[in-house]
């Protein structure tokens, strides 16, 4: 008969609490912080027609807007259409005696579209002519607000930094390369399972699904790498570490629900670099702007798996000096294939969020 359960110390439990608590606070801190308040930032904005009649409207509504956008004068409706195509415009205001058109891309962004929609109206109200709107990169019939490609990021991210906390965890007293191998083969697995529900359950993807399995494997075993190279260094932390870059940070700065000229300059910034916006940036280049080109969008991809590819280096280089430190494994008593307490806590408490 086994003896009373010792109490843990309030200490522990304090520890312990204290985790989430903080990752409740960096969360709200990004999504508030991210979310709360759209505003515009320099929208990139033209009117379009000769420089005589277009340059006094331009002025105006410049000074009307100030810093919220950036507005030029080009030549014609084509010329407009070309850049918005290009992603270096995000709407344009063709004056007409009897009716102002404005075109705008709802592909790239379509919080965006509705702010050029209402940045464009008022100058049509002081013409006094009628303003309609002209989609030239609309979104497709299965993406009717271009925000599938976050939806997928949502969902590979969520499983990718969860496996890779119980990769680490459960994995912990196995050889260091039996973890890389199960980190690669679980982001292949979860990219092809999770694609598969995407394009089979929700008709989702179609005609690019080559593109967008690759893109999933990179992504996810850049995810799953730097989670598996860093858990012996911050163990029980790792929900904490992994939900504030991938979840707090990533989701917030893809582009996925604001492009980052509607977001503070902080996640903006970030929108240049960080690996969810490569994600995004690179699947609705390939989905609505193929013309555009993938260099930027796959260069921050690739510089995260290679950042991943470093975790691991890091990782195992931590687990070499920690075994030199210990002659004796502090896993020698254990049974073959199970985990002590400690590990069994820490995994269930790392997979529950």
């Amino acid at each position: 008969m086994s003896g009373p359960q010792q109490v843990a110390p309030m200490k522990t439990v304090l520890s312990h609490v204290l985790v989430p608590i903080v990752m409740g606070l960096v969360m709200a801190a990004a999504y508030l912080g991210g979310f709360h308040k759209p505003a515009p930032h320099n929208i990139p904005l033209a009117v379009v027609g000769t420089t005589q009649q277009a340059q006094p409207i331009a002025d105006a509504l410049q000074r009307a807007v100030g810093d919220a956008a950036t507005v030029r004068v080009l030549p014609n409706a084509a010329e407009a259409t070309r850049e918005i195509r290009q992603l270096d415009l995000s709407g344009a205001y063709v004056p007409g005696a009897h009716q102002a058109v404005v075109l705008t891309g709802a592909a790239a962004s379509d919080s965006t579209k509705t702010v050029v929609t209402q940045v464009f109206s008022p100058v049509a109200i002081k013409q006094g002519v009628p303003m309609s709107v002209k989609d030239v990169a609309p979104v497709s019939s299965d993406d009717p607000i271009g925000q599938n490609g976050f939806f997928f990021l949502v969902a590979l991210t969520v499983g990718a930094y969860a496996t890779s906390i119980a990769i680490g965890a459960a994995a912990a007293t196995r050889r260091f390369r039996d973890r890389v191998g199960l980190a690669a083969g679980a982001a292949v697995v979860l990219s092809t399972a999770e694609l598969a529900v995407a394009h089979f359950g929700y008709d989702m993807f179609g005609g690019h699904l080559p593109a967008v399995w690759g893109l999933s494997i990179l992504y996810t075993a850049a995810v799953m790498f730097i989670g598996v190279g860093l858990h012996p260094l911050v163990g029980r932390f790792s929900t904490l570490l992994y939900s504030a870059v991938f979840v707090a940070l990533n989701f917030t700065t893809s582009g996925g629900v604001f492009a980052p000229v509607l977001q503070p300059a902080f996640f903006g910034w970030l929108h240049h670099f960080w690996i969810g916006a490569g994600f995004v940036e690179a699947l609705r280049r390939i989905f609505y702007f193929p013309a555009v080109g993938l260099g930027g969008p796959m260069a921050i991809l690739v510089g995260w798996f290679v950042l991943g590819i470093a975790c691991l280096s890091l990782g195992h280089t931590v687990e070499r000096r920690r075994a030199r430190r210990t002659p004796v494994s502090a896993y020698a008593d254990r049974p073959a294939g199970r985990l002590d307490a400690a590990t069994e806590e820490e995994l269930e408490e790392d997979v529950a969020v």
